[in-house]
């Protein structure tokens, strides 16, 4: 297995990295051809607290990718990819898993409407299917997502948008008798003022429906949720060099069953600050009510720090330090978890990409079968032809 990543690897890069479409139609649609191999170690594939199972693995995801608009208002890109795992112990874990995404939007001088659509199939355990891991065991699952955003300039200095977000994971196999699906409608609106051409501030409220169906849970937890969201939001360029896209307010969860509504501060902020040339500071923040694969509701709040390094010219280092606690509403469990990463990617022009990473993760939690710990390494080769 050693042996076909690296063959993989090698094979790819000797291809051309200055390639054009692989279909050009009209002046309009360019269909690319995209494909990856990554050779990979993994530590801890279940996140099981003891009995950890770790192996090598090769992962081959062939792909197409078309654009559409490069000279209209309406611009469009959709993907399709089949990555197809390979294990070099642990044959068991070998899947073919298809992604599909796709995004669009349109422009005129006040208006602007975008629009995405991606279906997931995953093959991956997280912090709450502890079933799984405890059986040495992976969890298959679909994950879809759509949602659209309208904005509108009623003014030069005063906009709204409204929008409408909609997820769905669907468990499979044995773990749909186990792990409750998902449901996820929400409806975002927020009225901007335009503070200066590079600051825009606001209001912004977000109404969000949970729905569950199906799985092994407490009769407590109920089948639905409904919460609230209110605050401020802010964007743009606030210092020279200092860019924020950022939101802040009161949420509000409301179940049904037996489990007590609760209130808590929530927030969503991105900032990006150029120190030199060379050298660019990112970091991200969020808190917000979450939902368990056993309908478990949660607090989550997280944050990361980074930074990347323009080493040469197409040769950038990357790395930062990710926390995130999530507090079990109605339960003791709190977990603190912990991620390490570290990368360097070497990208001589946008259809050609080679890179090299490690994360290490460390979820600490007051249940002592929820602690897990894990070290991945991965080295990548990505080509778009």
């Amino acid at each position: 297995m050693k042996k076909t990543i690296i063959a993989s690897i090698v094979t790819a890069a000797a291809l051309s990295a200055s390639a054009a479409p692989l279909v050009t139609i009209g002046d309009q649609l360019d269909v690319f051809f995209k494909g990856s191999v990554f050779g990979r170690w993994d530590s801890n594939i279940t996140y099981a607290s003891a009995d950890k199972i770790n192996d090598y693995s090769a992962v081959f995801r062939v792909g197409m990718e078309a654009d559409y608009g490069r000279n209209s208002k309406f611009k469009a890109n959709v993907k399709f990819y089949e990555d197809l795992i390979r294990y070099a112990e642990e044959k068991r874990f070998n899947a073919n898993l298809s992604n599909v995404a796709f995004k669009a939007s349109y422009e005129e001088s006040a208006l602007r409407v975008d629009a995405n659509f991606s279906f997931n199939q995953r093959y991956q355990n997280s912090s709450t299917t502890y079933e799984a891991a405890r059986a040495g065991q992976l969890v298959r699952y679909d994950d879809y997502a759509a949602g659209f955003l309208v904005s509108y300039d009623f003014t030069d200095k005063l906009g709204a948008e409204i929008g409408g977000q909609w997820r769905y994971m669907e468990y499979q196999g044995k773990w749909s008798d186990i792990y409750s699906d998902l449901n996820i409608y929400s409806v975002p609106v927020s009225v901007l003022y335009r503070i200066t051409e590079k600051i825009s501030a606001g209001l912004s409220y977000q109404y969000r429906y949970n729905t569950f169906s199906g799985g092994q849970y407490l009769p407590g937890y109920g089948d639905k949720r409904n919460d609230h969201f209110g605050g401020v939001t802010v964007r743009g360029e606030l210092l020279p060099k200092l860019t924020v896209t950022a939101y802040a307010g009161v949420g509000y969860r409301d179940p049904n069953g037996n489990m007590s509504s609760d209130t808590t501060f929530s927030f969503n902020a991105t900032i990006g600050y150029a120190l030199t040339e060379k050298i660019g500071l990112f970091a991200t923040g969020y808190r917000d009510f979450g939902n368990g694969a056993s309908r478990q509701s949660i607090i989550l709040s997280s944050g990361e720090f980074g930074v990347n390094y323009s080493v040469y010219t197409n040769v950038t280092l990357t790395g930062s330090f990710a926390f995130m606690n999530s507090k079990y509403q109605d339960s003791i469990r709190d977990d603190d978890e912990y991620i390490v990463r570290a990368g360097i990617s070497y990208t001589p022009n946008k259809f050609f990409i080679i890179g090299a990473n490690y994360r290490y993760i460390n979820n600490a939690s007051n249940i002592a079968t929820s602690c897990y710990m894990q070290h991945l390494v991965d080295i990548s080769v990505s080509l778009k032809y």
